[in-house]
Formats: C-alpha cells, sequence, structure tokens
C-alpha cells in the first residue's frame, strides 16, 4: 500500500510540476518569419556605437531609484522597413527598465536599415544587453 501511495504522489507531483508550454496562435504569427540571425543584420544609422551614444545621452540617471550595478537587456523588433515595431525591456530594476523604455521609444523614430538574407529585407529580433554602475 505504502508503494502505491509513493506512486500515486509521484505521478501527481510529476503533473504539478510539470511546465506546460501554451503558446497562442497569435504568438507565433508574430515570431514566425522574425529572425535574430541573417546575413546581414538590422544596423542604427552610423552603427551599434553611434546607437549606445543616443541611448547615454538620452538616458537621465536622475530616475534610477537604486546605487550600484544594474543590468537589463533590449530586445527590439526592426521590420523590413528598418521601423521598430516592438520594444521589450527585461531586467530586475523597474525604475531602470523604464527609462530604458523611454529611450528607446525616443530612438524609435529612428529608421534602422533592416537585416536582409540573400539580399532580401526581413523582420529581425535585435538584442542589446545594458549594464551601467549609477552613483548617487
Amino acid at each position: 500500500m505504502k508503494k502505491l501511495l509513493v506512486f500515486v504522489v509521484m505521478i501527481t507531483s510529476m503533473k504539478i510540476f510539470a511546465q506546460e508550454n501554451t503558446i497562442t496562435k497569435e504568438e507565433i504569427k508574430a515570431t514566425e518569419n522574425t529572425f535574430d540571425k541573417t546575413g546581414e543584420v538590422a544596423q542604427f544609422p552610423g552603427g551599434i556605437n553611434a546607437f549606445r551614444n543616443n541611448i547615454l545621452q538620452l538616458f537621465n540617471n536622475s530616475k534610477i531609484h537604486t546605487i550600484g550595478l544594474v543590468k537589463s537587456e533590449i530586445h527590439l523588433i526592426i521590420s523590413e522597413d528598418g521601423i521598430v515595431t516592438d520594444i521589450n525591456i527585461i531586467g530586475n530594476n523597474k525604475s531602470f527598465n523604464k527609462e530604458l523604455e523611454r529611450v528607446m521609444k525616443r530612438l524609435s523614430k529612428t529608421k534602422w536599415e533592416p537585416a536582409k538574407i540573400d539580399g532580401k529585407p526581413v523582420k529581425f529580433r535585435f538584442k542589446l544587453p545594458i549594464a551601467m554602475h549609477i552613483n548617487d
């Protein structure tokens, strides 16, 4: 009887703790035909250093409610036309993420050179890790 109870508990716990991957059709369509590796990646006018410099120029440290090292990752979708269509900031500090999102919304008005596969423009997923040391 004890073996049966242990078996039932194991089966039940496996079902409870198993991750279920539920992806909607809309999410599949949104990521369908979006590339993160291409022959030619999407380029901000002036290159990645110009992009970083623009972030630093627009960034307002006084809006960050912490001192020390903060990290986030910027995720952008660059359309076939070079337009930023989606902005997502991932990180642990909400004020840092909010300020990065504000900066990205301002920079999203700038048209990028789209990514290309075989010379044809494609939708591109751009990721950029950001780390800053905030002083008082």
